[in-house]
């Protein structure tokens, strides 16, 4: 079936066939340069009827009018218009070159008018900007606490640099990962199944348990289940209960958190205390029923098996207790900042510090130093003002061990810039004695990596040794024996180098 022929279609088709039945008449030269000529170098003939009405300007009109009515539906209007205009029939033939108008040119606007143009915009930014400072003081007065943790981010250059030394790399917080570096994964997993206890949470036909995610610790499936905040919740101390702080030295700055126990978390806290009191291991238990992830009770009961020399069950309470605070801090408070700091005078804080203080001397123990170092570092960045758990003493050796000397080298060198007149207030790395012979050592370390380079050094670690045995002479017949080194008669007897034991 041939295709349905538009209305302008069939009458030029109508046309042709008129054409075809009359005689061909001689038409004049003039006739012809005025109409031009078609593609067969027939002259175009007179339009009979109400063709003859339609004007080459009327044509385009007529040809949108028309094509609406094609019987084609699968081809857009656009394109119709396109192949149109680029084929047109040879009734519409364009004027004459002579006779075209020029287009006239677009105004361009004035000086005056693009003054005005930048000078409206110029307004219109003014005013937000005036609005956007009438919603922060507003925002200022009705949330006073924004504006404290806002001005405590002014920090000046030693507190940076300590920032950026106390930030903790979630990626070695993993003593799993560490492990399987030393011996394998399949030893590992070998070993985490032999010591594991079956999980009394059975997993469904077809259900999946949901996994948990934590940067502390790695969550078991026997745990079960924890809500966002159990019982536990943080929150920033206000400007007027951080003016106590001590605000000198490299970490005297900083946003400072506190955790508070919710109604039901007090409660059970009042009856764990009132089990310990008793003496009797197995009341916990029951504290425990009442509320799984109460974080005393968990320490208690991983000290509890500590004694027994149960280590495997004791690190899965202290890993708990971990899970449960990190699950009580917002998003704000991140571990990788070395910014953030949690007030160890209040009670609701302690557990924390106590379960990483645990995790640090565990790792230790399963021969983990970098992930005890981690640990060890997020303890410090919590407190360093007073390091109420002596995390630093710990530090000295982990960082030797787990190949980060440079860090110490470093946080000797933020806290040997301080100034004369902010020296109280803080604790100073450089006064212990375990610092000041690691720096010794690790000053030794270097430069025989650069001898064995065959590159240039100043050999600053002998002046090291040198400082640290003036500073603390005592530890030089310890480290002797340490070292089996036969110190003469003379240099024991001195008073200098015995160790007192009484007060002063």
């Amino acid at each position: 079936m041939p295709p349905r022929l538009s209305k302008r279609q069939q009458r030029e088709q109508d046309e042709l066939l008129a054409l075809a039945s009359r005689k061909p008449s001689h038409a004049s030269p003039a006739s012809c340069d005025l109409r031009g000529s078609g593609a067969d170098g027939v002259g175009a003939p007179a339009q009979p009827g109400f063709a003859a009405l339609f004007t080459p300007e009327d044509e385009p009109d007529v040809a949108q009018s028309e094509e609406e009515d094609t019987a084609k539906p699968t081809k857009s209007r656009k394109a119709k218009k396109k192949k149109k205009r680029a084929a047109p029939a040879y009734d519409e033939v364009p004027d004459h070159p002579s006779t075209t108008k020029p287009s006239a040119p677009r105004p361009q606007p004035s000086a005056q008018t693009k003054a005005a143009s930048k000078k409206g915009k110029g307004k219109d930014k003014m005013d937000d900007k005036d609005d956007l400072d009438k919603v922060l003081a507003e925002l200022s007065v009705k949330y006073p606490e924004l504006q404290q943790v806002a001005s405590s981010t002014t920090t000046d250059t030693r507190t940076t640099a300590l920032s950026s030394l106390l930030s903790v790399s979630v990626s070695h917080l993993d003593a799993e990962s560490e492990l399987k570096k030393f011996f394998g994964s399949k030893a590992v997993s070998a070993a985490q199944s032999a010591t594991s206890a079956p999980s009394p949470y059975k997993k469904r036909r077809g259900v999946q348990l949901q996994t948990q995610r934590s940067q502390l610790t790695r969550p078991q499936p026997s745990w079960g289940v924890i809500k966002q905040r159990e019982g536990l919740s943080s929150r920033p101390l206000t400007e007027e209960e951080v003016t106590g702080k001590v605000s000198n030295g490299p970490a005297g700055f900083g946003k400072w958190w506190t955790v508070e126990y919710g109604k039901r978390y007090k409660g059970v806290t009042k009856t764990f205390m009132q089990a310990v009191m008793t003496g009797d291991p197995e009341t916990l238990w029951g504290v425990l029923q009442r509320m799984p992830w109460h974080a005393d009770t968990l320490l208690q009961l991983a000290e509890v098996y500590r004694q027994r020399e149960e280590y495997t069950q004791a690190v899965d309470y202290v890993s708990r207790a971990l899970y449960a605070y990190e699950r009580a801090f917002l998003g704000a408070f991140s571990f990788t900042s070395g910014n953030n700091r949690l007030d160890f005078d209040r009670v609701e804080n302690r557990p924390f510090f106590l379960a990483v203080h645990r995790q640090v001397i565990d790792l230790q123990r399963r021969g983990c130093p970098r992930t005890s170092f981690e640990h060890a570092r997020l303890l410090l960045s919590l407190e360093p003002l007073t390091d109420p758990h002596g995390v630093l003493l710990h530090l000295d050796y982990l960082s030797v061990k787990a190949g980060m000397g440079d860090w110490l080298l470093d946080v000797w060198e933020v806290y040997q810039g301080r100034a004369s007149d902010d020296s109280e207030g803080y604790l100073d790395p450089s006064v212990l004695p375990g610092w000041a012979y690691a720096r010794a050592l690790l000053l030794k370390t270097k430069e025989k990596e650069k001898k064995d380079r065959g590159k240039d050094f100043e050999e600053e670690s002998t002046q090291a040794l040198r400082e640290a045995i003036l500073a603390f002479p005592s530890v030089v017949p310890l480290l002797a024996d340490k070292c089996d080194v036969s110190l003469p008669a003379e240099v024991r007897k001195h008073k200098a180098f015995r160790i007192h034991a009484d007060g002063t």
